[in-house]
C-alpha cells in the first residue's frame, strides 16, 4: 500500500490521516468505510455524498464534517451538470 505524502493537492482527509500517522486502509479498518471509497475520494474520482461514512471518517480522526469536505469541488460538479 503506499505511503500517503504531503502535497499541494492533498485532500483534507489525507491532511488528516497525515498528521494523526495513518494510513487510509487504517481508517478504513477503523471507520468501517470501505478502502475503495477512500481511495477514490483521495483521488477525487468521486466525492462523498453519504453523511453517515462522513461521519464516521470524522470521528475517527477526530475533526468535525465539516473539516474534511471540500464544498468547491461540489460545486464545481454541480454547474458542470447545467
Amino acid at each position: 500500500m503506499p505511503r500517503l505524502s504531503a502535497a499541494a493537492n492533498t485532500t483534507p482527509i489525507d491532511k488528516k490521516c497525515l498528521e494523526l500517522g495513518i494510513s487510509r486502509s487504517e481508517l478504513s479498518r477503523r471507520s468501517g468505510v470501505p478502502l475503495p471509497t477512500l481511495d477514490a475520494w483521495g483521488r477525487r474520482t468521486r466525492l462523498p455524498r453519504d453523511v453517515y461514512q462522513l461521519y464516521k471518517v470524522a470521528q475517527v480522526l477526530g475533526c468535525h464534517i465539516e473539516d474534511i469536505i471540500e464544498p468547491e469541488l461540489a460545486e464545481t460538479e454541480e454547474s458542470g451538470k447545467e
